[in-house]
């Protein structure tokens, strides 16, 4: 309660100082979302009397963490969230920009933290400011320092949104209205800060990139080189190359982490064409490479190659808007060998189908917990993808929306079958009052041959999402 009275003490304050002083303006807008959701067959495995085809549970499998929880009933809960964005106008040249969050995505109806032993906190840890950042206006460009948005890029695709601590430049209108560039520096991981004996374990980020944009739509293209040096044990002057007294151990698994960095390159365009007055052709590829470099002449080092693409053809008639869309994860079906060719998921913000992306579903992001096994495949074995959707305006209140996906795996893993499935989406959202949303989403995905993972499962259970959402816009 500390913090949140605190916030609106510091708020007034802001207010009252962007009302005595004409060169200070405050300006605030944000949302408030209530969420619904309802899941059968969440976890889409076989039920308990299929598990390795022989018609019983073994007593075991209860126990054994790394056993998949075959989820077969019925999940419903609420949850809530509210973000607020605010700017304060310092001058015409500088400004102040944030994000806070009073109660962070996710936080579900009836799990209270508030006054969890441990916690320090009375808001359930909640509240917190995610991104703080200058913006200076500069003769040169525009200049952007702090912790600002990160992680989107272009489209949605393989979006995973953050707030990344970031010295940005870009060009604004310095080179004309048709041609900007931008270039930022990017600390991902500090390492070795009040540590004096440590020489670099920190993980470093840069990236340059030039665009075009005009009448036919726009295109950018962009460099990004990343250097992550956080697990070179070398660095450390009291820790040898192999310390197995566990101070090298993974914090979570527990398992020993060899000392290595990371070399890795990335090249990445996006495209935004018109033509035909009402069709368009979005496109994006990122395609990442470079090498993970053991410390020690006992592990061979590792090749990075991983590559993700989309191809978004668009048309608007009128009230209806259509979607066909194609895209894909490299995945890695060869466990044998030492290269790193897995992309790693679409992306949590890429939601156009609602149970294999979307919020809840994501199963191809693997955002269903450590013990769902085919989550962790599906990441490894990549995507194709295949979808068609849809979007109609019955009035200026009311939009629906159909869409229906098929997605495969890219790299067929050695006993498993390759297809995730089909699945059917419907939903509607209709405006009850000026900034006040009314959403409903339905979804439903015939798990195909892929969940039985490889010859564990005898049959799968299909996956049914409903999810109902009232978002108040301010």
């Amino acid at each position: 309660m500390k913090k949140v009275l605190s916030t609106v003490v510091a708020f007034g304050l802001v207010a009252g100082m962007a009302t005595g002083a004409a060169a200070l303006e405050l300006k605030v807008k944000g949302d408030y979302t209530v969420d619904g959701f309802y899941i059968d067959s969440g976890n889409g495995a076989a039920s308990e009397n299929e598990l390795n085809g022989k018609g019983v549970r073994l007593a075991t499998d209860f126990t054994n963490p790394l056993t998949p929880d075959m989820d077969v009933n019925a999940d419903a809960w609420l949850q809530h969230m509210f973000n607020m964005e605010a700017e304060l106008v310092v001058n015409d040249k500088i400004s102040m920009m944030s994000r806070i969050r009073l109660v962070d995505w996710g936080t579900v109806w009836g799990v209270q933290d508030d006054n969890s032993l441990g916690s320090g906190a009375n808001d359930g840890g909640n509240m917190s400011v995610d991104r703080l950042w200058m913006v200076y206006k500069s003769p040169i460009g525009i200049w952007e320092i702090g912790r600002r948005p990160a992680g989107a890029w272009g489209l949605s695709f393989v979006d995973n949104g953050y707030g990344g601590d970031r010295i940005f430049w870009k060009s604004g209108k310095l080179f004309g209205e048709e041609f900007s560039t931008y270039a930022f520096f990017e600390k991902t991981v500090e390492g070795e800060a009040y540590f004096g004996d440590t020489d670099d374990m920190d993980g470093d980020y840069y990236e340059v990139a030039g665009s075009l944009k005009g009448g036919w739509g726009s295109a950018t293209l962009a460099y990004g080189l990343s250097l992550n040096n956080t697990q070179d044990h070398n660095s450390l002057l009291h820790v040898h190359e192999y310390d197995f007294v566990g101070n090298n151990n993974d914090p979570v698994t527990g398992k020993f982490i060899a000392s290595n960095d990371v070399t890795s390159h990335r090249f990445k365009g996006v495209g935004q064409f018109k033509f035909g007055g009402n069709m368009g052709f979005d496109t994006e590829f990122d395609y990442k490479w470079g090498e993970k470099d053991f410390n020690s002449n006992l592990l061979a080092d590792q090749d990075i190659s991983q590559l993700a693409f989309i191809a978004d053809f668009n048309a608007k008639f009128d009230a209806l808007t259509g979607h066909a869309i194609y895209f894909y994860t490299s995945g890695d079906d060869n466990a044998k060998d030492t290269d790193l060719e897995s992309y790693g998921g679409p992306g949590a913000d890429f939601e156009p189908l609602y149970v294999l992306t979307g919020v809840f579903g994501n199963i191809l992001n693997n955002d269903q917990g450590t013990n769902n096994l085919w989550g962790a495949a599906a990441k490894t074995a990549g995507t194709n993808a295949f979808i068609l959707s849809a979007d109609f305006a019955v009035n200026q209140d009311l939009t629906l929306h159909g869409a229906i996906g098929y997605a495969m795996a890219a790299n067929e893993l050695a006993g498993w079958d390759d297809s995730y499935g089909f699945e059917y989406n419907a939903g509607a959202a209709y405006k009850l009052v000026d900034n006040l949303v009314y959403a409903v989403h339905l979804g439903y995905l015939d798990t195909d041959d892929f969940f039985k993972l490889g010859t564990m499962f005898k049959d799968t259970e299909s996956i049914f999402l409903a999810s109902h959402h009232l978002t108040m816009s301010f």
